[in-house]
């Protein structure tokens, strides 16, 4: 890891905004549904790294006549929100545009990979929504522009939007505009119509236990932490999976732990070894609801299911942990959150990652589908901003440039102080050997 000082290395910032190449039209509004509100608090941020020869030609003009383009697709993107007389949000869809940020960097792509992780925030904007609702773009963009000729794409995506699989869906199909494609969909306007508060069951589930209620931020879409928090990351090569499947498993066991598993479960065990007072015997699962999603279509469709342990988890064995996660998460908690945001008039502000230590398998995001003239990106990271004390545990797919067929990418974010000790365990469990992104 090589520490470099914050100053001067993104520099030249310059800001404009990009909006439909056409005017969407009068009272189009999107509502946001009430797991949507729920994860309002939530911003994802992507950076995806290009060498020379795909940035070549790749001018502002260029990107920003592709944006004209994608953003009459994805007119959602371009609102602001507003609160209905009830108080609850809606997004008026208004063509304020994104936010376009430019930048330079004196580092090679190389020479900035080499440096510690946390400086990725430079090159995608930590800007959230709020305290002026009107004011505040829901998506930003930022293009760096690096020594080598390379250059990276920053995208802050509003969780309230959608999750990751949105965000990437939305991100690509920039890509295939930027590559002279056409855009995959048409836009679908939606009738104004701000009273959207849902009826509520005659019996209400049980309050979900994957989110926590926190004090009102009012306009001001944060939740403050009670403590610093730290992220890392690091790889996991297809070599490290087979060995730990055969260290839990034994050499002749036949069947295969899911990746998922086997990696959340190494960690929750790692974090409960540290972790000071109370062990983490709740934990929340985010994974990709195959069976509800439709591909282009934005909001919070990944499943939110909790799992829960009857004895101290640093005195499990991995593999009973491992049959835990897998075989005794709870039902999808997104209806029992719709209700508790319903009951509250949409109003209400919670915390889901980070609410309880938080798995979120992103495997299947298709991080590595934005081309740019038929090149894709050398890597990729994303992270979550607003995560709350608990914690939150990522996993990504790894770039076959980086880390060869098969690998991972997991990233960390704990409170600062449960950092060293966590990762001293990783390493004893053969999950970190010095290989830590820098």
């Amino acid at each position: 890891m090589v520490l470099a000082s914050q100053e001067n290395l993104v520099y030249g910032i310059k800001l404009s905004s990009v909006g439909p190449a056409r005017v969407t039209g009068s009272d189009v509004v999107h509502n946001p549904s009430g797991i949507d509100l729920a994860m309002k608090l939530h911003y994802l941020r992507g950076v995806y790294f290009f060498d020379s020869q795909a940035a070549q030609g790749l001018t502002t003009n260029r990107i920003k006549e592709a944006m004209f383009t994608w953003l009459c697709v994805s007119y959602q993107t371009c609102g602001r929100f507003r609160r209905s007389e009830s108080g609850r949000p809606y997004l008026k869809c208004n063509d304020c545009g994104v936010r376009y940020i430019e930048a330079q960097c004196d580092k090679t792509i190389d020479e900035w990979l080499g440096l510690d992780c946390s400086l990725q925030k430079l090159l995608a904007s930590n800007q959230i929504i709020g305290p002026e609702l009107f004011f505040s773009p829901v998506v930003l963009f930022q293009v760096t522009y690096f020594k080598c000729g390379g250059m990276s794409i920053g995208l802050s995506w509003s969780h309230v939007l959608g999750d990751a699989f949105a965000a990437s869906d939305f991100i690509n199909g920039l890509g295939q505009v930027m590559s002279r494609l056409e855009p995959s969909r048409l836009p679908n306007y939606a009738k104004p119509n701000t009273n959207v508060q849902q009826k509520l069951a005659k019996n209400p589930s049980p309050p979900p236990l994957s989110i926590r209620h926190v004090d009102s931020v009012g306009d001001y879409w944060i939740s403050p932490n009670k403590c610093k928090m730290e992220t890392f990351s690091f790889p996991v090569t297809a070599t490290q999976l087979n060995n730990l499947q055969v260290k839990i498993l034994g050499p002749i066991q036949s069947d295969q732990i899911p990746i998922f598993e086997l990696i959340c479960a190494l960690i929750w065990k790692c974090i409960a070894t540290v972790r000071e007072g109370p062990q983490p015997k709740l934990v929340t699962i985010c994974k990709n609801d195959t069976n509800k999603r439709t591909k282009g279509e934005y909001g919070n469709s990944q499943t939110i299911s909790t799992v829960e342990a009857d004895f101290r988890v640093s005195d499990m064995d991995p593999k009973e942990l491992v049959n835990l996660l897998a075989k005794q998460a709870s039902e999808n908690e997104k209806t029992r959150i719709e209700e508790a945001m319903e009951h509250e008039n949409g109003v209400a502000d919670f915390v889901v990652y980070g609410a309880n230590l938080t798995f979120v398998n992103w495997e299947d995001v298709d991080f590595y589908g934005l081309e740019v003239k038929g090149h894709k990106p050398v890597c990729v990271h994303y992270n979550i901003q607003g995560v709350g004390d608990e914690g939150a545990v990522l996993l990504l797919p790894a770039g076959a440039k980086e880390f060869g067929d098969g690998g991972r990418v997991v990233s960390v974010i704990l409170p600062e102080k449960e950092v060293f000790g966590v990762k001293s365990e990783l390493r004893k469990n053969d999950l970190l050997f010095g290989n830590e992104l820098e």
